[in-house]
């Protein structure tokens, strides 16, 4: 799969920076841009008022827990709504900031709706599908309404989906594929070239297999199909036998500024935890379907 997004004058999609009412990660933000820039798209800011936190507001028995500790306190839907225009408030400030350091590259654009989180982004999908990319503006990690299997499984008409964990943060470094199964090669190359070309940086390509035979049969495919392609670095993660954790550790030494990888594969598996990866990962990461 190609996590392509299509051009501005397609109409056919874009990148999708959804955001709610937390703490908004400038490394999502600028990642996002990066991207549409990179396959000259533009970045549609959605902004989403979380219709189940408004609900639960409305119930006499909502308590709130402040961050910073201390007892339960009643929540009104009325504060809500006003700490989402607070959020979204200093939100549009920082994308402004981030956009306008790009020097005005890539358009963007606001949406703002009353939705569940989830269905937001499969509405706005939709509309102008299906070639989308998904940008969680939130550093991913924090307390959210949903997962990403939730997302993958629901929004049908997006591409991949970009996430910045807590260790994230903007550094020069090479684009890493990891690359576990050869089907997806030309697709993730492609996607990988476009980001690599924005950055001014190289690819390195992670061989990600459960032994060593599986190991030594990929590379023989991956060089026949790459030839005397010399953009691409070749490198071989250990053995994983099912442990993602080899995997985020050769991420990890390789320093990338940004990595790109299959869902619901060894490195980031459905219904499991991305701790071992978001505890490794110092830069954004892109998930292709």
């Amino acid at each position: 799969m190609t996590a392509h997004v299509a051009e501005a004058e397609e109409g056919r999609g874009r990148v999708i920076l959804r955001f709610s009412a937390w703490q908004p990660s400038d490394v999502a933000i600028h990642t996002a841009l990066l991207v549409a820039a990179a396959f000259q798209s533009e970045v549609e800011v959605l902004f989403v008022e979380d219709t189940g936190r408004l609900n639960f507001a409305g119930f006499p028995f909502a308590r709130e827990l402040p961050l910073r500790g201390g007892p339960p306190r009643p929540v009104s839907a009325r504060a809500i709504r006003a700490e989402f225009r607070r959020s979204f408030a200093d939100a549009r400030k920082r994308i402004a900031a981030l956009a306008a350091a790009r020097s005005g590259e890539v358009r963007v654009y606001e949406s703002f709706v009353r939705d569940d989180p989830v269905q937001a982004l499969v509405a706005a999908c939709a509309r102008r599908g299906p070639w989308n990319v998904i940008a969680l503006a939130e550093t991913f990690g924090s307390p959210a309404p949903y997962s990403l299997d939730e997302l993958f499984d629901e929004v049908t008409d997006a591409t991949g989906i970009i996430i910045a964990g807590p260790r994230a943060r903007l550094h020069r470094g090479p684009v890493v594929i990891a690359l576990e199964d050869t089907a997806y090669l030309h697709g993730m190359l492609r996607t990988g070239r476009r980001i690599a070309s924005a950055v001014e940086d190289g690819i390195v390509l992670l061989l990600v297999a459960g032994d060593a035979a599986a190991l030594a049969q990929m590379e023989t495919e991956v060089r026949l199909a790459l030839g005397d392609d010399v953009g691409v670095v070749l490198a071989r993660a250990e053995a994983t036998y099912g442990d993602r954790a080899v995997v985020a550790e050769a991420i990890r030494r390789l320093g990338g500024g940004f990595v790109i990888a299959q869902y619901g594969g060894v490195t980031v598996p459905r219904r499991r935890s991305l701790g071992p990866l978001l505890a490794a990962l110092e830069c954004p990461l892109l998930l292709v379907k």
